[in-house]
This record gives structure tokens, sequence and C-alpha cells, in this order.
């Protein structure tokens, strides 16, 4: 039996998608809440038993998951040490859990809990077969909690204010790929039990390429306009100083310095891991923009 949360999420409902493209045939428990929509899954025509609650109660997890031998975590990572305690007691076999590349920031407010967590969780190896998969940052349609915010601004104005250079190389991943990479790392266990794998885009994207693809899908022609470091940083403070309730950090602005360009050959080799590049993945996103500002203006 196959347990997974969060499979009703952004790239969960990519893995559910493959799923159903592969056929799969084996029994899928799935942990949803109350007032999760579940239309897809109950439309899936797959072998799918729906057990409602929440990954904070761990009585609930350890009821749930009796009989199973393979996890699937998509959910947070703030869940994880709560499904993998469910999981050891109950002799499941495998678990194969969706973290971050957060992890590898060198501000200790954007790492440290996730370093925590994961590296906890690794030392229980000897208990359970593990597999750790690292997202990038997550785009591909309004769930994303990043881009689709950059979509909306660029379309709204004709600026972008642009804290430093923007030379900083990122490699956002498109969900559906993730999704795909769920699944492709489900049925290739001989490989992939026990890995560790980053999962990015195809290409590293200077930061202020990517607003430029951005704005060129979106058919706008956005003026940049670069915001000196230093003065971005004095900016931030002033404004963290006099609103209670600011928008970005100090160190917000310093992480948007950060490289984040992750290289994924392992997962290439594992289990064909290929995604799309940026400028490509960007226009299914800009087209769902897009479509429900059209439906709402009318």
């Amino acid at each position: 039996m196959l347990f997974v949360t969060g499979i009703t999420g952004h790239t969960g409902k990519w893995f559910l998608d493959k799923l159903i493209n592969e056929k799969y045939t084996g029994v899928i428990r799935c942990v949803v809440r109350e007032k999760s929509n579940t239309n897809l899954l109950d439309s899936s025509g797959l072998n799918i038993e729906k057990v409602y609650g929440s990954l904070e109660d761990r009585t609930f997890l350890e009821s749930t998951m009796v009989g199973v031998e393979t996890v699937v975590h998509i959910s947070s990572i703030l869940f994880s040490n709560n499904v993998i305690d469910a999981a050891i007691k109950n002799n499941v076999k495998w678990a194969i859990l969706v973290h971050t590349t957060g992890r590898f920031s060198k501000y200790k407010s954007a790492s440290e809990e996730y370093i925590k967590i994961e590296d906890g969780i690794l030392k229980r190896n000897n208990e359970i077969g593990l597999t750790i998969l690292r997202p990038t940052m997550i785009y591909g349609s309004s769930g994303d909690r990043n881009m689709f915010k950059l979509v909306d601004y660029l379309h709204r104005h004709k600026f972008f204010p642009l804290f430093g250079n923007g030379e900083n190389l990122m490699r956002p991943v498109h969900a559906k790929d993730l999704g795909y990479a769920y699944y492709n790392v489900l049925v290739s266990k001989d490989r992939t039990l026990n890995k560790e794998y980053n999962l990015s885009g195809e290409n590293p994207i200077k930061y202020i390429d990517l607003v430029r693809s951005v704005s060129k899908a979106l058919g706008r022609k956005n003026t940049i306009v670069k915001i000196p470091l230093s003065f971005s940083v004095l900016a931030a403070r002033v404004y963290n100083a006099l609103n209670k309730n600011a928008l970005i950090s100090v160190e917000q602005v310093l992480r948007m310095q950060e490289d984040k360009d992750f290289g994924y050959d392992q997962a290439s080799h594992d289990f064909g891991y290929s995604p799309v590049s940026f400028e490509e993945g960007i226009k299914d996103e800009v087209h769902e923009y897009l479509t429900s500002k059209q439906r709402g203006s009318k």
C-alpha cells in the first residue's frame, strides 16, 4: 500500500496525473483535509482510500499508516518528523520525503530548521529506507507562492524595482516536472532507495533574465529599475522599523542575492529526470494568469 500526503497540492496534483497516466494499480491511501477539493481523486479511476485528518496529529498518522509499505510525503517538511515517527512505528519499509534546497541557504533563519529536521531524520536510516527530494523554487500555476506574485506584479506595473544587480543564478522548477519525478523515483526503487536528490529546472538563469522572461511571456515591456544593494538594505531596515507588518525583511533582500544553482545530474542518471527550461515552463503560469484575468473582466 502507498501512503501519500499533499496529493491535492501544487505538485501533488501532477503526481496524481502521472499515476493516472501510468494506470497505477496499487492501493493509494491519501491524507486530505476536510476542506480539500478531492474531485481529481474521486474521478481518477485509481484504487484510492481517502483519510481525513491533520499531519499535526501523531495518533491519527499512526492509525492510518497501518498496512502501509511506502510513504510519499509531499506536504511540508515541517511535518516530516511526525510522518517518519508514524512510519517507523508501523514498520513502513520506505519513505520518500519532499524537502527543499532551502537547507543550503547561508542565512540561518532560512536554513536552520530545515537542516535540523532533515539531519535528524537521516540519522534514522537504520530504521527505515529514506529517499530525500529537494526541489528549488517551485512554479507552474497559481498554486505556487512565489512566481505567481511576480507575474501579477509585472502585469499590473510598468516599473519593476530590482534589489542589487540581479546577476544571481536561480533554477526554478516546474510543478509538473516534480510531480512526475516523484512517480519515477517510486518505480525506480532499486536505484533511488537511500539516495538524496536536488530537483531543479533545466538551466541556471540570472534573476534579471528571469524577470525579463516573465515580462516577455506576458507581452509586456516592463522597465527594470536597479536599486543598489546598500540602499536596498537601508530602505528595508527603515521600512521594517516603521511597519510591524513589513512585507520584506533585510534578510530577504540579502537572500535574493544568493546563487541558487543546484544541478540534477544524479536524478537524471538514476530515474531519467529531464525538466523544462524556465522560459518554456513559465508560459503555462502566464497563460493561467491571463485567462483568469479575462474571465474576471467579463
